[in-house]
């Protein structure tokens, strides 16, 4: 999963004329340590504490995004590429103190991701030749600034190649771009990302050059990774490059056909199980050498409202669970908690809905609905608001329902006055189109 957005390689070559100097770099270095090894920087013991970051508004809520960021403890955030906004993301992480785990961007094999795009990798040695030079254009234009940590080449393209020759055709040319970053730039670690432990047996047998790995790891699934990584041949230390609940792709589904989305308690407790427990001893032990949690974003659409720290300007509960995982510090007031959405009748367009939420305080309560089923990738992820009034009985509510084909997710939305949205999901099938 990304949001990256990959800028032309020509336009990557011209704005790599002109490199800015920031002054001296820092150096960072992973280093074998006994059993383990050891991140460090400018000679320090170095903790990726992360987020993923998309920003809440481009350049000028940086500083702001990483001012708040650093208050949750947050030391790095990590991109998925480069592009015009990366200097001012990299100047105002340095003004805050935090690190950048800088995204190398490179196609995916198939459609799949999230600009639909694919690459032959076996057969387009002109567009090989092009996205090495335009990586190695950013790596020059950035490598001298002192907020980046490390570079991060790739993102899940073995997931999203098409059959094993094309995944092998990827690799080969993946240590070419890993051998020529690293001899550009020789003060930064480089890492490749792919989901779970797929891109293992390929980055050991293909890629010797890289310095760890990335892997992208969601739900409960994480107390196992270490044991999958010895599994699958891992010989390197690894970072989590994303992480949060059970994503939609393994969910399963309900009576409808729609991904059951884990309650915003289980988004919660995922997140600060997942950093205290499954990866402590790891990271302890010197073999995981930080966590990105996914994703610092103000997007209020179906990937925002199932993974993201914010829904605009409210707070949703993966926020305050990277604080307390970080930091130890819980939400005060305490989170409302959603404790049942329930569709209790049809009627035309119209929807009886039970929506019950313990909290301490008056709540905002809203609904809307997302379209998985949708033909276009904005569509089904779009989240629209629905007309509601108050039901005749207390907890419930009249809910007009959109005109589409088939089943659409339906959230109720509560939001307390401290900006804290909590979110219930159900299903639902909507009025047929007339």
């Amino acid at each position: 999963m990304a949001t990256a957005r990959p800028i032309a390689a020509g336009i990557l070559l011209l704005t790599a004329l002109l490199l800015p100097t920031w002054g001296v770099e820092a150096r960072t270095a992973i280093l074998k340590a006994g059993e383990g090894w050891k991140l460090e920087v400018d000679g320090q013991h170095y903790v990726a504490k992360g987020v993923t970051f998309s920003g809440t508004g481009g350049p000028a809520n940086f500083d702001k995004d990483c001012e708040q960021l650093k208050t949750l403890g947050v030391n790095t955030l990590r991109t998925w590429g480069t592009g015009d906004e990366t200097a001012a993301l990299l100047d105002a992480a340095h003004k805050h103190g935090l690190r950048v785990l800088v995204g190398l961007w490179l196609r995916p094999g198939r459609p799949g991701m999230e600009n639909d795009d694919a690459f032959d990798y076996v057969r387009d040695a002109k567009g090989r030749e092009a996205q090495l030079q335009a990586t190695l254009a950013q790596v020059r234009r950035f490598k001298d600034h002192p907020a980046v940590l490390a570079w991060g080449v790739g993102n899940e393209v073995i997931l999203n190649s098409p059959d094993d020759p094309s995944k092998v055709a990827y690799a080969r040319f993946l240590e070419k771009v890993v051998r020529a970053v690293k001899k550009a730039d020789t003060t930064h670690p480089v890492l490749s990302v792919d989901a779970w432990t797929l891109g293992i047996p390929f980055w050991e047998k293909y890629v010797p050059s890289l310095d760890a790995y990335g892997l992208n790891v969601y739900g409960r699934g994480i107390h196992a990774l270490a044991d999958a990584v010895k599994q699958a041949g891992g010989r390197k230390p690894w970072f989590i490059t994303e992480f949060g609940a059970q994503g939609e792709w393994e969910a399963p589904k309900d009576a409808r056909g729609v991904p059951q989305e884990p309650g915003d308690g289980e988004k919660y407790d995922v997140i600060v199980d997942g950093w205290r427990n499954a990866l402590a001893p790891h990271v302890q032990a010197g073999r995981c050498l930080g966590l990105f949690v996914f994703n610092y974003s103000a997007a209020l659409d179906h990937t925002g409202l199932w993974l993201g720290m914010l829904s605009g300007t409210s707070t949703r509960p993966a926020w305050h669970a990277v604080r307390e995982a970080y930091t130890g510090v819980k939400p005060a007031p305490a989170l409302p908690v959603p404790v049942r959405l329930e569709v209790r009748g049809l009627e035309k367009d119209w929807a009886t809905v039970a929506f019950d939420v313990t909290s301490a305080t008056p709540l905002d309560v809203s609904f809307a609905y997302n379209f998985r089923g949708a033909p276009a990738r904005a569509e089904r992820d779009r989240v629209t608001m629905l007309e509601s009034r108050k039901g005749t009985t207390p907890g419930t509510w009249r809910v007009r329902l959109p005109v589409v084909t088939g089943a659409i997710k339906l959230y109720g939305l509560a939001k307390d006055g401290a900006g804290n949205l909590v979110a219930a999901t159900t299903s639902v099938s909507a009025p047929a189109t007339p």
